[in-house]
């Protein structure tokens, strides 16, 4: 394993801090601006109170380069998206 993320990874676990405890939240998901500018939403978990938590599938790192991610999530009366953050995918052998 590596502590980069590769195009074609599968099983990489992507977690995102929300700052606060999001026990109880619903409709989480992290939100996905992928390096050519798609958008994509993947079905997150809860994950030690703070967290939201994803695990790459095949097809999720399709190109390289830079996706940025935020956290969105029921919570209550409040729906809405953390901050955002980014990941780089890097090409094979690099």
């Amino acid at each position: 394993m590596s502590d980069k993320v590769y195009v074609g990874d599968i099983g990489t676990e992507i977690i995102v801090n929300c700052g606060q405890s999001i026990v109880g939240a619903t409709a989480t998901t992290l939100e996905i601006l992928k390096p050519d500018g798609t958008n994509k939403s993947w079905s997150a978990t809860v994950y030690m109170n703070n967290y939201l938590k994803y695990t790459v599938k095949s097809g999720d790192l399709d190109i390289p380069g830079l996706f940025r991610v935020q956290a969105k999530l029921t919570l209550g009366g409040w729906t809405g998206r953390g901050e955002t953050d980014s990941f780089r995918a890097y090409p094979s052998y690099n």
